[in-house]
């Protein structure tokens, strides 16, 4: 496999991506009891103001994936994003598993997430994000009939890639992995034990350092009400500033990725 030419001389890329899942996380479930409720509210209303302030100081941009469903309970939010010049994604609609839902179910809410994001956001997405990274077998397919440009879904490989044709656009795929996420060692379940953040954060600088070693893209996912919590704020701090400091890496919106390797692989 070609490896990927970065622009500008850059000898890798990086990606701050941030899922907004709000409520919506524990709603897909079943889950209306308040205070399991709370913890979404906590990534609107405490953790984002903070992300996009830590993002505004190190003049970086990001990548959101929001939840149709938090777009039109929370559209301040989404046009707070906007607004500092970050990309939306599309990331289902409650949260649901994708994985579960029949062909025609899987579409309904594929174009009613376009169609709500583009509304309150004023833009239309080109990035799709599955709930819990899980596709169906026919989600790729979709994606191109209506139009996206990329997924970020697929934890294969290190470097973008283009998926074979389907039907429609050819989807670049930005590669992502569990190992770069917030939620395995934060996300607290009741059988699941709460990491502390030192470690967590050594293991990504690590893995940054590692993956911008072998030229390829680092797509870091967050969740504000995991992050957003002010003793892994302070990791994120840190790693911002790693990333801002390593020689000859790109960090960039995954939609500025995506158009760039669709430019080098034809």
């Amino acid at each position: 496999m070609t490896a990927l030419r970065w622009p500008h001389g850059a000898r890798a890329a990086c990606a701050f991506t941030f899922d907004l899942d709000a409520e919506t996380l524990w709603l897909a479930r079943g889950v209306t009891e308040p205070v399991a409720l709370s913890q979404g509210a906590f990534g609107v209303l405490e953790a984002l103001p903070r992300i996009l302030g830590l993002l505004r100081q190190a003049d970086l941009v990001a990548s959101f994936f929001v939840p149709a469903w938090v777009a039109e309970h929370c559209p301040d939010a989404v046009a707070a994003i906007v607004a500092a010049g970050h990309e939306v994604g599309c990331h289902g609609d409650v949260h649901e598993r994708v994985s579960d839902l029949d062909e025609a179910a899987e579409e309904k809410i594929l174009v009613r997430s376009l169609d709500v994001l583009t509304r309150v956001a004023g833009s239309r997405p080109v990035g799709y994000r599955a709930p819990a990274w899980q596709l169906s077998g026919r989600t790729l397919e979709l994606l191109a009939r209506h139009g996206f440009e990329y997924s970020s879904n697929m934890m294969d490989r290190l470097q973008p890639y283009l998926h074979p044709v389907t039907e429609g656009r050819r989807l670049v795929e930005i590669p992502v992995s569990w190992v770069l996420d917030d939620a395995p060692f934060f996300l607290f379940t009741g059988q699941r034990t709460i990491q502390p953040p030192g470690p967590v954060l050594q293991g990504w600088l690590t893995e940054l350092d590692g993956i911008t070693e072998v030229a390829g893209v680092t797509t870091f996912t967050f969740h504000p009400q995991l992050i957003g919590r002010p003793s892994r704020f302070a990791c994120l701090r840190e790693l911002v500033d790693h990333a801002r400091h390593t020689p000859k890496l790109w960090v960039a919106r995954l939609d500025q990725i995506a158009a760039h390797a669709r430019a080098e692989l034809g």
